[in-house]
């Protein structure tokens, strides 16, 4: 099972094999979820990865709303 170090800031780095796994990249935030004692961690991809969608078959079919949905 993969793992990670805390800082003393708080820091960590996520292991590669779940970054790969996420699809994880720089600018992406992250949304955490606490159950109990799990996190659940969910991926938000950054607002790059909308570029183009208007103005390419990317966003056809998107609504507005699930454009500023992906973009929140």
């Amino acid at each position: 099972m993969p793992h990670s170090t805390v800082t003393s800031k708080g820091q960590t780095t996520i292991p590669a094999e779940i970054r790969k796994a996420l699809r994880i990249k720089p600018g992406d935030t992250l949304k955490y979820a606490v159950q109990g004692d799990h996190a659940t961690i969910r991926v938000h991809p950054g607002a790059g990865s909308l570029k183009g969608a208007l103005a390419s078959k990317k966003g056809k079919g998107m609504s507005f709303a699930q454009i500023r949905k992906a973009a929140d």
